[in-house]
């Protein structure tokens, strides 16, 4: 025991938690412990340290498990978490799909945001950007991931020109001739994002490239392509289908229903409007 103040810090497996008081120096119980720390600067300098060194580790770790999971297994977390939704759904512009791909979902699961930033920037490692912008909304999350761990400027583009003070359309710095790597989750009909290539390239931004969580397949990476847009995908419709069929999460009949509705559900290049089926 001691009669002098400083800082203890009680550390369990997933927690840290300070306060200053004095008394006992040094206690442990299993997993439980409790660092003293002297009330001094030296004291308060080696508390931060620590505490930086311990959320460094945490941090780290989880993203070292994730970075382990492979396309196949983060296509059954989607699945699993509810981004990937089968049955008769709605689609956006009142049209019917047997599956709905929704990435929203994977800001209440950030260590599937994580892997999914993860291999979008595996794809973006190839591609010569000074600047990411995701398309909104889902997309904004993922490339904010993607600029953290990258260290890459992000700009995000509004969904309506700010209508008071800056009336902005692009928020975030940027210099015109910059080159600008498009973020989205899903290509239908590449409507949503053309929309957004159209307003960066308007602001003086160069933008040949997207990396996209999914292509359909419905000929929207074909329209991109025939308006200067490369689209990078992780996962081709097809693709996907075959890896959750692999891992015995659909069935070949459903397989073969949605690969059916896609065939005839095609865009072309007349349709440049905003027509994801999402």
């Amino acid at each position: 025991m001691r009669n002098v103040s400083g800082i203890i810090i009680h550390q369990s497996s997933n927690q840290y938690r300070s306060g200053w008081r004095g008394g006992q120096a040094w206690s442990a119980s299993g997993r439980m412990g409790a660092a003293w720390f002297p009330a001094t600067r030296d004291g308060v300098l080696l508390l931060v340290s620590t505490y930086v060194q311990f959320l460094y580790v945490k941090q780290n770790s989880i993203i070292n498990i994730i970075s382990m999971l492979s396309l196949e297994e983060l296509a059954v977390r989607l699945f699993d978490v509810g981004a990937v939704r089968l049955g008769d759904i709605e689609a956006k512009i009142g049209r019917r799909t047997p599956i709905y791909f929704d990435l929203r979902v994977v800001v209440s699961r950030p260590e599937i945001m994580m892997a999914v930033a993860q291999q979008l920037q595996k794809l973006a490692r190839e591609i010569n950007h000074d600047l990411l912008c995701g398309v909104p909304y889902a997309a904004l999350p993922i490339a904010a991931v993607m600029s953290v761990n990258t260290n890459t400027p992000m700009i995000m583009k509004r969904k309506e020109t700010k209508l008071y003070a800056t009336k902005k359309i692009l928020e975030g710095l940027f210099e015109i001739n910059q080159n600008c790597l498009v973020v989205e989750d899903v290509v239908t009909s590449g409507g949503s994002l053309l929309e957004t290539v159209d307003t960066l390239r308007s602001e003086g931004l160069i933008v040949s490239h997207a990396v996209v969580v999914l292509d359909r397949d419905q000929g929207g990476a074909r329209v991109l392509k025939e308006n200067g847009i490369i689209v990078k995908p992780l996962y081709s419709m097809t693709g996907l289908l075959k890896m959750l069929n692999d891992a015995g999460k659909i069935d070949s009949e459903t397989v073969d229903i949605i690969l059916n509705h896609i065939k005839e559900s095609q865009f072309n290049t007349a349709m440049k409007d905003n027509l994801e089926l999402l």
